[in-house]
């Protein structure tokens, strides 16, 4: 797509938006595969942190191949080169973070809030993601923050833990990566785990997004299918009663003829049974929205970016054009994708019964 197609493209969303509230509940406030928090303050900018001594320039808008596959980056690389392919990229997406740099993106596509999501690493343990998060991003109400448990919080002790990060941090929801946290679904004792962080985040009045999908460029290549949707169909969902978003509509790292003839089926049979569940559109390529967007009904799909992986005005536009492709209303369906779904989600309190 040219910039002209897809600057007239944006135009056209935002002509739609009105003054509608866009949400992106799938960002990263910083790199989680390999670098998590390396950052420093760039000196003279408020609201941006650098992790190398590269020069901060703000995104625009160019043309793009909007058929290339962010989920499956470097596949063809030698296994031997692909990690640090993998490292070099994340690192160069993230060279720059802050409120500085989301504020850019969210400007180029008409996004007004985001979910920020922190991972904690397999070994990784305390506060330090918080911390970084709560210093970053803490002073604008554009940014609501989630929660990754680390794995030395035993199981007995997640909910009194997640309680106090609640408090401390205003947290809106729990992140889970079972492959990055090293989480194995495929046995019982991962889904014991992942089933008393569910329980703790409805205890807490959490909301959940789980990464749903494979990690093709997990550091820890025993976990890389930890997170299946073959393992996620084997979690009690209906522990929790708050809202669950599985990212990427649990299809990251498979093709579109894979995906569509394994993982959908499984998808549609987990959202008949429990009508809490919805998926986010993060990494997800346009032909493969387009059938999950006939299949699906649109008030079960919220927008993602998976930014900085990916530039937010990138994943709108393919957001744009799988809704196209497809047989649902547009206008309708892209306001409830980007703005009325989100706000059922997290801004509309739930009325307790007495």
């Amino acid at each position: 797509m040219d910039q002209k197609a897809v600057q007239n493209a944006l135009n056209t969303i935002r002509e739609i938006k009105g003054s509608h509230t866009f949400y992106d509940i799938h960002v990263h406030p910083f790199e989680v595969m390999f670098d998590a928090c390396q950052y420093r303050h760039s000196p003279g900018y408020d609201g941006l942190y650098c992790s190398s001594s590269s020069t901060y320039k703000a995104p625009e808008i160019t043309e793009v191949n909007l058929h290339q596959d962010l989920a499956k980056p470097g596949e063809t690389l030698d296994p031997k080169y692909r990690a640090m392919a993998c490292l070099l990229n994340a690192r160069r997406f993230y060279s720059h973070t802050g409120p500085v740099v989301f504020a850019d993106q969210m400007a180029l596509c008409g996004i007004d809030k985001v979910l920020l999501l922190p991972v904690m690493a397999e070994n990784e343990s305390g506060e330090a993601q918080m911390n970084a998060m709560c210093r970053m991003f803490g002073q604008s109400d554009k940014f609501m923050t989630a929660y990754s448990v680390p794995n030395d919080i035993p199981n007995d002790d997640v909910d009194a833990q997640m309680g106090r990060i609640v408090a401390k941090y205003n947290v809106r929801a729990l992140k889970i990566h079972p492959s990055v946290t090293g989480i194995d679904l495929g046995c019982q004792k991962g889904i014991d785990r992942v089933e008393s962080l569910l329980a703790a985040a409805n205890n807490n009045g959490l909301k959940v997004v789980i990464h749903g999908g494979k990690s093709p460029n997990c550091k820890n290549s025993q976990a890389i299918s930890y997170g299946i949707i073959q393992n996620l169909r084997n979690i009690d969902w209906s522990i929790i009663s708050e809202p669950v978003i599985i990212a990427h509509g649990g299809c990251f790292g498979y093709g579109y003829e894979e995906a569509k003839e394994t993982i959908v089926p499984i998808l549609l049979n987990l959202f008949e049974s429990h009508d809490h569940l919805s998926f986010d559109t993060s990494a997800i390529g346009i032909e493969l929205l387009s059938h999950l967007f006939e299949r699906f009904d649109s008030k079960r799909i919220l927008f993602g970016s998976d930014a900085l992986y990916e530039k937010q005005w990138i994943s709108i536009l393919k957001l744009w054009c799988g809704l196209t492709l497809s047989n649902k209303k547009l206008e309708k369906s892209l306001l409830d994708i980007l703005c009325l779904n989100a706000i059922k989600i997290f801004e509309v309190k739930k009325v307790m019964s007495i």
